[in-house]
């Protein structure tokens, strides 16, 4: 389900859904990294994808991405703007991925190409996908840079990547994630290697473009503080499964999933805790990949689990207070409306 068709979220840009994502799992061997995750981008929304390091938020943007080593097995429905990727050859995708999405990778210095100026990398996809002559494309290449707000972008060009700075980086890494304007970016984990004041930049000019492409974006993230500023619904992942998801907003003030509400009870304690008191911590440990898993994956570290929980795991549903934000919760006890008594 996506923002738009809960909705719960307004604004949604007409037209097919940016991204939806039905029933997605990533294995690798026998360990399942992706266990059946459902969500969905509306255009010119920004949905995160939060949880805790290990929970599959990356398997999961990389399987809609087609990134993934050949060892891993993705199946599931993945549509793009409407285009059914899924049911693509490898071939096929590889020749149309730039013009479907854009990818923003955590680590820009591993993602572009040490051995060539970024103004031709951002250059060969026009060459690759416009047709556009080696000149033509590396004065459309200035144009990106610039668009991204890169001061003196011709000589950023001729640039290679380890002669630029940190969040210089990333911003080629939008500049070519958005040159064909595609209809969905994801951004995996984008701002975490950059100071404070580089990642508010950033932030800043992704909300810009996002405003001026009418792009989805779907934010892999673990900061909550990034989520509270830049996403309008959010999806929250533990243990390969989207627990709940919702408008931030109702998230945020009520969560319903008991994780979430720790997640969020952790983040005010570091926000606005005593000083010298201890922080909350969501006791126990995220539990080790396995096939065959039985039950709720959070339930030996959940205050509110019974019998039930161990035996049979939940479905992603309305919970029983539907409210008309479109509230999604994979709980057998929700927390309810007005919190934990």
């Amino acid at each position: 389900m996506t923002a738009a068709a809960a909705g719960a979220v307004p604004g949604a840009t007409p037209g097919p859904a940016a991204l939806e994502v039905e029933d997605l799992r990533v294995r690798y061997g026998e360990l399942p990294a992706v266990d059946g995750a459902s969500l969905g981008v509306d255009r010119g929304q920004v949905v995160a994808l939060i949880g805790e390091t290990g929970s599959g938020k990356s398997s999961l943007a990389l399987g809609v991405a087609r990134l993934l080593p050949p060892s891993a097995v993705v199946t599931g429905e993945v549509r793009i703007a409407g285009c059914d990727a899924s049911s693509m050859t490898g071939r096929e995708f590889r020749l149309r991925r730039a013009d479907l999405l854009g990818y923003i990778a955590q680590d820009a210095m591993a993602a572009l190409n040490p051995v060539q100026p970024v103004g031709r990398q951002i250059g060969e996809l026009f060459q690759l996908h416009r047709g556009m002559s080696r000149p033509d494309a590396r004065a459309q290449a200035v144009h990106e840079l610039a668009r991204v707000r890169i001061d003196r972008p011709d000589l950023v060009a001729r640039r290679y990547p380890h002669q630029l700075s940190g969040g210089m980086r990333q911003r080629v890494m939008i500049a070519m994630a958005v040159a064909l304007s595609p209809p969905l970016l994801i951004a995996d984990e984008s701002t975490t290697a950059l100071d404070v004041s580089t990642q508010a930049e950033i932030l800043a000019l992704l909300g810009v473009l996002k405003a001026e492409t009418g792009s989805g974006i779907l934010w892999i993230t673990h900061d909550m503080g990034v989520v509270a500023e830049l996403a309008d619904w959010v999806a929250v992942m533990y243990a390969g499964r989207i627990v709940e998801q919702g408008p931030v907003h109702g998230i945020f003030d009520h969560p319903r999933h008991p994780y979430t509400e720790g997640l969020l009870r952790t983040r005010r304690d570091l926000r606005s805790g005593r000083p010298g008191a201890p922080l909350f911590q969501i006791e126990g440990a995220p539990p080790a990949l396995s096939a065959g898993r039985s039950g709720c994956a959070f339930a030996p570290r959940c205050p509110r689990q019974t019998e039930i929980c161990a035996e049979r795991a939940p479905a992603l549903a309305p919970p029983p207070e539907a409210a008309a934000d479109g509230r999604l919760v994979a709980c057998h006890h929700p927390v309810p409306p007005g919190g934990a008594p």
